[in-house]
This record gives structure tokens, C-alpha cells and sequence, in this order.
């Protein structure tokens, strides 16, 4: 007859082994930067958003797309700052000292996102995410990874980042 030792140690290698297969692989896993607007909530994968901040006062410049609310000056550098909400058509509210922006870049390209708050970052697994419904504007389509199950939009970075269309030189 076992002890009640031995009985609990048993439940919990069981427990512990049930809670390793719940888990995501490596493999199947994203890191991601959840963030929102107009309270939806977006992600882009962590290894493209360098750094958050609050907004600062922002330069704006004449002749710009609507999509670029401006420029600020941040550790030497000049970073124009694009509002996804204009981007993607949704509905405007105006900026804060509580919006945040995320700055996104890949090798030498990078811009700053402006958000309304940092959700937080967070792993999810990959094979949750589904495409994106067919009744999104084909044109904010293209810049969406893919959905997740809890609703959080997975945008594309990269595709942000390299998009001619967004790229102001």
C-alpha cells in the first residue's frame, strides 16, 4: 500500500507532465506585444517592437500622408509615427498623454506605431491563429498575420515595415 506521500507525488508528476503538453512548442509559439485601439485588440510578433513609450509631443509635417501624425525627437533619433487607426479606417479619437507608441523596425527601417494603451506581451501558440474574416477591407487584410481564438489581431510587421505604401522618404 503506497503512502499518502507517494499518492501525491504521483498526482503531481501526473499534473505537472499534463501541464508540459499544454503547453506550445518552441515551433508552434509566438511572442507577441498585445496593444489596443478603440478597443480592439492587436499584436505585432516581439521580435519587430524595439521599444514602448508614452507619446511625447509630436512635429507635425506638412504635405505628410493622413496615416503619419507626425515626427518626435527619441534618443537621437527622428521617428515618424504612423496612426493605424487612419491607416485602417476606423473611426478617430484624437491623441492623449495616455497614448503609447511602439517602435517597430527591421535592419535599418523603422517607424513608431501609436497605440491607445500596452496590453502587455504574452506567448501564444501559432496554430490558434486563424486568417483573418473575409469581411475585413481587403486593403487592412493584407497587413493581418492571422486572428487568434481570443480575438487578438496578429498584424504583419514586416509587411509594415516594407510596405512602399507606408515607407515616407
Amino acid at each position: 500500500m503506497k503512502t499518502e506521500k507517494e499518492i501525491l507525488r504521483e498526482r503531481a508528476a501526473k499534473n505537472a507532465q499534463s501541464q508540459i503538453n499544454i503547453l506550445p512548442s518552441m515551433e508552434e509559439s509566438v511572442e507577441i506585444i498585445e496593444f489596443t485601439l478603440l478597443n480592439q485588440k492587436f499584436a505585432f510578433e516581439r521580435q519587430f517592437a524595439s521599444e514602448v513609450h508614452f507619446l511625447k509631443e509630436i512635429t507635425t509635417i506638412p504635405g505628410a500622408p493622413g496615416f503619419v501624425s507626425g515626427v518626435i525627437f527619441h534618443r537621437g533619433k527622428i521617428i515618424s509615427l504612423v496612426n493605424l487607426r487612419t491607416l485602417f479606417r476606423m473611426k478617430e479619437r484624437g491623441l492623449t498623454d495616455f497614448n503609447k507608441f511602439i517602435i517597430l523596425s527591421e535592419k535599418e527601417t523603422y517607424f513608431g506605431i501609436i497605440t491607445d494603451s500596452i496590453t502587455g506581451i504574452t506567448i501564444k501558440d501559432k496554430t490558434r491563429l486563424t486568417s483573418p474574416p473575409s469581411t475585413i477591407d481587403p486593403y487592412i487584410s493584407k497587413y493581418i498575420k492571422g486572428v487568434f481564438d481570443d480575438g487578438v489581431i496578429l498584424l504583419d510587421a514586416l509587411k509594415l515595415l516594407t510596405s512602399p505604401e507606408i515607407i515616407v522618404k
